[in-house]
C-alpha cells in the first residue's frame, strides 16, 4: 500500500510537472510590443532606476537607450497594449519584486479606458504563469470569459502544444531585451491635426480606474519610487477636462509631465509630417526626439543617482539601437 501511494503521488508530481511546464512554453513568445515578462525579469537584480508603464503610447515612444545615454540612469519600459490602470497596477507589483527603481513613469492615456479593453488575454497571459499579482490581475481586472484561459494557459494555447520536444527547448524570449521594452516602430504617417481624444467611458469605470491610480500612488510611495504622471506627445491627447478629473485623484504635488501641451511638447521638436507611425504614436525616429527632450526633463527635475549597473550592457543597447535604426532606414 505504501508503495502504491508513493508512486500516486510521484505521478502526480510529475503530471503537476509537465501541466507547468506546458503552461509555460505555450503561449506565444513575447518579444516586442509590450509585457516581455521573460526578458524584464532576466534583468540584473535591482539595476533599474526608471520604470515605465502604462499602454502602447509608452512602449512605442520611450527610448531606454537613448535616456540612459543623456542622464547615465537605466530605464525599462514595462508597459501593455491597451492597458488598463488595474493591470497596469498589478504590472508594478509584480515588476518591484526584482527591481526598485527611484521613479516610476505613468502615461496617463489608459486611465481613460473602460474596464476590458481588447488585450486582456495578451496583458495577463504575459505575466508570470506561477505569480499570485496574475491571480489577481485575473480576478480584478480580466473578463469572466477570459478567466479560465489566464487560469490554464494551456485552455487558451492548445493548438500550439504539437511539438512535445518544445518543453525541452528555451524560448526565444529567454534573454535580455536589447531595447528594454522599447518597441521600434518604422514608417510614418503624415498628421495634419492635432485635438483632443473623445473616450466613451462610463462613469463607474472611470472611478474604478482611479481607484488603481490611488493604489499606484500608494505602493510607489511605500516603495520609496517617486511618481510621475505623464501624456506622451499624441496627436490624439487628453483634454483638459479628463486631465483635470484623472489628477484630483493623487496627492496635489504628484508630479506631471505633460508632453501633448506647451511648452513641452515644443522640446521635442516632433515634426507631424515625419514623426508620427499614426494619430497616437510616434515612429522610431519621432520616439528618439521625444526621449531625449523626456531625458532633459528628467535631468532638470528629478535629482536621481544611478544605481549600480552593467555598462557593458548598456553600451551594447545604445550600439544595437542605432544598428535597428540604420537598418530601418
Amino acid at each position: 500500500m505504501k508503495k502504491r501511494i508513493v508512486a500516486g503521488v510521484l505521478f502526480l508530481a510529475a503530471l503537476l510537472a509537465l501541466v507547468l511546464r506546458a503552461s509555460y512554453v505555450t503561449p506565444p513568445e513575447q518579444r516586442e510590443f509590450g509585457g516581455g515578462w521573460n526578458m524584464y525579469l532576466r534583468e540584473p537584480g535591482n539595476s533599474i532606476d526608471l520604470l515605465f508603464l502604462g499602454s502602447s503610447m509608452t512602449y512605442c515612444d520611450v527610448v531606454p537607450a537613448d535616456i540612459y545615454a543623456k542622464t547615465g540612469l537605466t530605464a525599462y519600459v514595462m508597459a501593455g497594449p491597451e492597458q488598463t490602470p488595474c493591470l497596469t497596477y498589478y504590472y508594478l507589483r509584480e515588476a518591484f519584486k526584482t527591481q526598485s527603481p527611484s521613479a516610476v513613469f505613468l502615461e496617463l492615456t489608459g486611465v481613460m479606458f473602460e474596464r476590458y479593453m481588447s488585450y486582456t488575454k495578451a496583458n495577463v497571459g504575459r505575466m508570470p504563469y506561477w505569480s499570485l499579482n496574475r491571480l489577481r490581475a485575473t480576478l480584478e481586472g480580466a473578463e469572466p470569459e477570459q478567466r479560465a484561459g489566464l487560469f490554464f494557459p494551456l485552455y487558451n494555447y492548445h493548438d500550439r502544444f504539437t511539438d512535445p520536444s518544445s518543453l525541452f527547448r528555451r524560448r526565444a524570449d529567454e534573454r535580455l531585451d536589447p531595447l528594454a521594452g522599447f518597441t521600434l516602430m518604422s514608417g510614418s504617417e503624415p498628421q495634419s491635426k492635432r485635438g483632443a481624444r473623445e473616450f466613451d467611458l462610463s462613469e463607474a469605470d472611470l472611478e474604478n480606474n482611479l481607484k488603481y491610480l490611488s493604489l499606484i500612488e500608494e505602493l510607489c510611495a511605500a516603495r520609496g519610487a517617486e511618481l510621475v504622471l505623464f501624456q506622451a506627445p499624441s496627436c490624439a491627447y487628453l483634454s483638459g477636462a479628463d486631465l483635470e478629473r484623472i489628477l484630483s485623484a493623487v496627492a496635489e504635488d504628484t508630479s506631471f509631465w505633460d508632453f501633448s501641451a506647451s511648452p513641452l511638447y515644443e522640446r521635442t521638436g516632433l515634426d507631424a509630417e515625419t514623426d508620427y507611425y499614426d494619430y497616437l504614436h510616434t515612429n522610431a525616429a519621432g520616439a528618439r526626439k521625444f526621449s531625449a527632450a523626456l531625458a532633459d526633463v528628467i535631468s532638470e527635475r528629478l535629482e536621481l543617482t544611478p544605481c549600480a549597473h552593467d555598462e557593458a550592457l548598456w553600451q551594447w543597447r545604445m550600439d544595437l539601437l542605432e544598428e535597428k535604426m540604420r537598418a530601418a532606414g
